[in-house]
């Protein structure tokens, strides 16, 4: 399931609120998997949460699958093949498991119907953000103490989630509009490199 770990994420419960972020881009060759660790607190549920692009626009996106494994090592999300972005979101404790493939299990698929074709067999950038936050209902806990039983009918928890999910979704919104500035550099540098080719010529 997990060829190596990649990177090692880690997040230590030093003070009261346990919270991290970061952004990357990754190329990957094909027949890989590269899988990054993430060590999120035990003592409190946490949100892993999201979300992948590839960068490469004028390639096939058929043989990308990013998965989310738990500390069980049980797969808690997993994209389909071919998807060219999406994002993800868990709640859980102890080690977490964000693997990035780029065809690994591709051509054992049963529903394959004949070779890959060897355009596809290529080296992918994919551009990935992650998380890890405190949930709502450890913050509602620590904040409300004693007065978290007064919560009438659950009102406080359900909007404390509500209020997780738009952040959540602004949050993914704001990746894919990073990953469209990556694409965008990407492709300046390359215009640059064309139109110094034909000044020369």
């Amino acid at each position: 399931m997990l060829s190596y770990c990649l990177l090692i994420f880690s997040c230590f419960n030093v003070v009261d609120l346990v919270q991290g972020d970061a952004s990357y881009s990754h190329t990957i060759p094909y027949g890989e998997e590269e899988c990054l660790l993430i060590r999120v607190p035990r003592d409190q549920p946490h949100i892993i949460s999201g979300s992948f692009d590839c960068l490469d626009t004028r390639i096939s996106t058929d043989p990308i699958r990013v998965a989310l494994y738990n500390s069980k090592e049980e797969r808690v999300y997993s994209s389909d093949y071919g998807d060219a972005e999406g994002s993800f979101s868990s709640k859980g404790m102890g080690k977490h498991w964000l693997c990035l493939e780029n065809g690994l299990t591709y051509e054992q698929r049963e529903d394959r119907d004949s070779r890959t074709d060897p355009r596809k067999r290529v080296t992918r950038t994919i551009g990935f953000t992650l998380r890890v936050k405190k949930s709502a209902t450890s913050k509602a806990s620590e904040v409300l103490g004693d007065a978290g039983s007064n919560d009438v009918e659950g009102t406080t928890q359900l909007l404390l989630d509500l209020t997780e999910d738009l952040n959540e979704n602004f949050q993914v919104l704001t990746d894919h509009m990073s990953y469209m500035k990556a694409r965008e550099v990407m492709h300046r540098e390359l215009h640059e490199q064309t139109f110094t080719k034909v000044v020369r010529w």
